[in-house]
């Protein structure tokens, strides 16, 4: 999904930019539990500088794509691999033991384990599989002035 977007401030590493919430963001399968959304009904957003072929001034537009992901999908992940991970160590190191306690510790340890592969997926794949790209700079002078609170 490709989303208009203003340059809001830049600083050292990263250009903060707003957008007002399109129409999109309705239809959208995580519609209020969108992370991009700031107050005020505007949506920010931060990227790094070096994601800019061109850095834009204040003001200027920024086309950003937003990639799509299956929520669905991401709630099996976080949830749903953890739980299983946890009831396939504890019920295998039921069988083997006979004892609740360790059962229950190698569970546990299952669980840590399942979060441990999370973080570093989240850390190596996911960050660049969904990270929002810059596609295209306009510069203010050729664009409408939307009104989001931009210091000219």
């Amino acid at each position: 999904m490709r989303e208009v977007f203003i340059v809001n401030s830049i600083s050292e590493d990263r250009i903060n930019l707003i957008s007002t919430r399109s129409s999109s963001c309705e239809s959208c399968s995580i519609s209020g539990a969108c992370n991009l959304t700031g107050s005020n009904n505007e949506r920010v957003m931060s990227i790094e500088k070096k994601e800019f072929k061109n850095i834009p001034n204040i003001g200027d537009y920024v086309v950003v794509e937003i990639p799509d992901f299956s929520v669905s999908k991401i709630s099996f992940i976080i949830y749903g691999f953890p739980l299983l991970s946890f009831i396939i160590l504890l019920l295998i190191s039921y069988y083997f033991t006979k004892n609740d306690m360790q059962a229950f510790l190698f569970g546990l340890l299952g669980l840590g384990g399942a979060y441990g592969i999370i973080a570093y997926l989240d850390r190596t794949i996911f960050k660049k599989k969904y990270k929002p790209s810059v596609v295209e700079v306009l510069a203010k002078q050729n664009n409408l002035n939307l009104k989001l609170g931009i210091q000219n």
